[in-house]
């Protein structure tokens, strides 16, 4: 897999929540030493599900920018979110990754609305080649920009590190990764750090369009709320040489997993 690609292809793939990423991981297009690409990414993101009988929905559009250069990759992101949900849960794990939902043990039924800035999302990651396979690891910090008060954020910093491996077998790609976060614990809830893990594979049709199929877990951030899982499926395709498209979607398979969540992705290449 190439190395610009397949950078990109762990940026989007995530590190606290599993998520589906569109990047093509068959494009031919290497970095070369001297050369740093720039994408510029938009995104919007529908989320929706239950927690005992009361619904949340959530929408989401963000703007986020990957620097490449070699095998290493930069990303940045930052939602703006409007969310329906009962009082007392909050949505938390911002950009243009996904989001996570936790509650107190005594979270009220009513349900609000309410709206504004997410959680800015950073990214580093690195890919080197071990025994014929991709290996990627990654850190990322989620830094709290979300207004607490809201229940858009937890108001605390998060950090997560992840690993994965990949490898191309013709025009399939299979690839699996597991992650690791470490939670900031808001007042008057009970949270524990996380892990997650996601596998899958991405088959390759022509030179710029890419067809994924991915299985993700996540465990709880509270003893509340259950374990995560979920599957997703994702379409990428270049539109132009610099403009590149993707949709995704998942559907949960666990209780408190969200029902379903679809996602649409543009990044524009320099």
């Amino acid at each position: 897999m190439p190395v610009r690609a397949a950078n990109c292809l762990l940026m989007l793939i995530g590190i606290s929540t599993p998520s589906f990423a569109e990047e093509d991981p068959g494009n031919s297009n290497e970095s070369s030493g001297s050369v740093t690409d720039v994408q510029f990414v938009v995104a919007t993101d529908y989320v929706t599900g239950n927690l005992g009988e009361l619904d949340y929905e959530t929408v989401s559009i963000g703007a986020g920018v990957i620097v490449t250069k070699e095998r290493f990759t930069f990303s940045a992101s930052l939602p703006y979110v409007s969310t329906t949900a009962p009082e007392d849960l909050i949505v938390s794990d911002g950009g243009l990754l996904g989001t996570s939902l936790f509650a107190t043990p005594t979270s009220a039924t009513r349900e609000t609305t309410r709206e504004g800035l997410g959680d800015l999302l950073i990214q580093g990651a690195y890919i080197f080649p071990i025994a014929g396979l991709d290996a990627q690891v990654a850190s990322s910090v989620k830094v709290p920009t979300a207004l607490r008060r809201k229940g858009l954020g937890s108001g605390k910093l998060d950090f997560g590190a992840s690993g994965q491996i990949s490898k191309r077998l013709g025009a399939v790609v299979p690839f699996v990764g597991v992650g690791y976060t470490i939670l900031g614990e808001p007042e008057g809830f009970d949270v524990r750090n996380t892990i997650s893990g996601t596998t899958g594979a991405y088959y390759l049709v022509g030179e710029s369009t890419s067809i994924s199929l991915a299985y993700g877990y996540e465990k709880s951030a509270t003893a509340e709320i259950g374990d995560r899982q979920n599957i997703g499926i994702g379409l990428g395709t270049n539109l132009s040489p610099h403009v590149r498209l993707g949709l995704d979607g998942s559907a949960g398979l666990s209780k408190d997993a969200p029902d379903a969540r679809v996602g649409l992705r543009l990044g524009l290449g320099f």
